[in-house]
C-alpha cells in the first residue's frame, strides 16, 4: 500500500511549471491541459481538473476539483480526490532555475485505497506507473540521447509542502470488500530539492515515499492490525471452548471410572 498520493504531487508541481513555462493571456486553461496532459502521462491514468487560477502578479495559485482515475484491475473509480489546492511562488526566483515554490498547501484530500482480489494496491500500482517514466540513473551516464527543444524539466526547491485535513478510505477484498474511512495524519515536508533543487519528477518520488508510508501506516494500523487483532480473538475463544470442552469430557470421564470404582469395591465389600 506505499504510497499514497504522489500523483497528486505530480500534477500539482507540473502545475507551477506550467505556470513558469506558459505566461500567456490564456494561463489558467493551459496550465490546467498541461496538468491533465503530463499527470495522465505520468500516472498512466486519467487525469482531471475542474479549474485552475494562476496569478503570477502576486505569485499565487490554486486548483479545484483535481481527480486521479485508478488503473484498471480496481472498483472504486478514483485514488485520489483534492478539493483545494494553494500555491505560492516566489517570484524573485523566476529569473533562473533553480525556481523557488514557497509552498503548496494541499486542503482536504481524499485518499482511496484498494487492495483487490489479485492482493494489487491500487496505489502501488500509479506507483509503479510514475518510477516507470523516470530516467534510468544506472545508464545516465554512458548514454547520450538527443535532447529534444522544451523537454528538459525545470529545476525546483519547494520550501513547504503541507497535506491537511485529509481523509483515507480503504477497501480490501480479503475483508469482504467492507470500507473503512480513516483521517489521514497531516503531513509537512519542508526544503525539498535542497540548495540546487531538482526535477517536478523527482520531487514527486520524494514526496510519494513519505505520503505513502504514511497513508499505509494508517491502513495498518487502524485496518489491518485490528482485523487482525479479531482474529487472533476470535481464534483464542475457538481453541478456549475446545480446551473447556474436552476438560469437561475428560473431568466426566473421570467421574465416571471414579463411580465404577466405588461401585466395584461396595460389592467386594458386601455394601
Amino acid at each position: 500500500m506505499k504510497k499514497i498520493i504522489f500523483g497528486i504531487v505530480l500534477v500539482i508541481i507540473f502545475a507551477v511549471a506550467g505556470g513558469v513555462y506558459y505566461v500567456l493571456n490564456n494561463l489558467d486553461d493551459l496550465v490546467k491541459a498541461a496538468i491533465e496532459k503530463y499527470g495522465s502521462e505520468a500516472t498512466q491514468t486519467s487525469v482531471r481538473v475542474d479549474s485552475v487560477k494562476i496569478n503570477l502578479t502576486e505569485g499565487a495559485g490554486g486548483i479545484s476539483g483535481l481527480t486521479i482515475a485508478n488503473p484498471g484491475g480496481f472498483d472504486v473509480p478514483n485514488a485520489f480526490s483534492l478539493g483545494k489546492v494553494r500555491i505560492g511562488i516566489n517570484l524573485q526566483s523566476l529569473q533562473e532555475e533553480p525556481y523557488i515554490i514557497d509552498e503548496i498547501t494541499v486542503l482536504a484530500p481524499q485518499v482511496f485505497v484498494e487492495i483487490n482480489k489479485d492482493n494489487k494496491t491500487n496505489l502501488n500500482e500509479i506507483k509503479n506507473n510514475l518510477m516507470a517514466g523516470m530516467p534510468d540513473k544506472s545508464t545516465a551516464k554512458t548514454e547520450v540521447a538527443p535532447v529534444e527543444s522544451g523537454s528538459k524539466q525545470p529545476r525546483l526547491i519547494i520550501r513547504r509542502i503541507t497535506f491537511s485535513d485529509g481523509t483515507i478510505q480503504a477497501r480490501m477484498a480479503a475483508l469482504n470488500d467492507k470500507e473503512y474511512q480513516l483521517k489521514l495524519p497531516s503531513l509537512n515536508m519542508t526544503n525539498l530539492g535542497g540548495n540546487k533543487g531538482a526535477s517536478p519528477s523527482e520531487l514527486a518520488s520524494e514526496i510519494l515515499t513519505r505520503l505513502t508510508d504514511l497513508a499505509s501506516e494508517e491502513v495498518k494500523k487502524k485496518v489491518i492490525d485490528v482485523e487482525l487483532d479479531k482474529l487472533k480473538a476470535r481464534a483464542r475463544e475457538k481453541v478456549d471452548a475446545e480446551k473447556a470442552r474436552l476438560k469437561k469430557k475428560a473431568d466426566a470421564k473421570i467421574d465416571e471410572q471414579k463411580n465404577k470404582a466405588k461401585d466395584k469395591l461396595k460389592g467386594m465389600f458386601g455394601r
